[in-house]
């Protein structure tokens, strides 16, 4: 069973919600889609020699802009 998850999120205070929504003054809130499951998007994000770059799952760094989508 393929469950993708949709929400939400307020970078700066981490609100979360199932619609986009106003957040701090007219910032809108980031679409997040975390992929499956056993999707690679859900790990953290490591560099060529195994060591983790943030504890934050790709999915997350993509939405915030610090990682390209792949």
């Amino acid at each position: 069973m393929n469950a993708v998850t949709v929400f939400y999120i307020c970078p700066k205070c981490f609100r979360v919600c199932d619609t986009e929504e106003q957040c701090h003054e007219h910032n809108l809130m980031i679409e997040c889609v975390t992929g499956d499951l056993d999707d690679e998007r859900r790990k953290p994000v490591q560099d060529q020699f195994g060591h983790y770059v943030s504890r934050a799952p790709r999915w997350y760094l993509e939405a915030v802009g610090w990682v390209s989508a792949e």
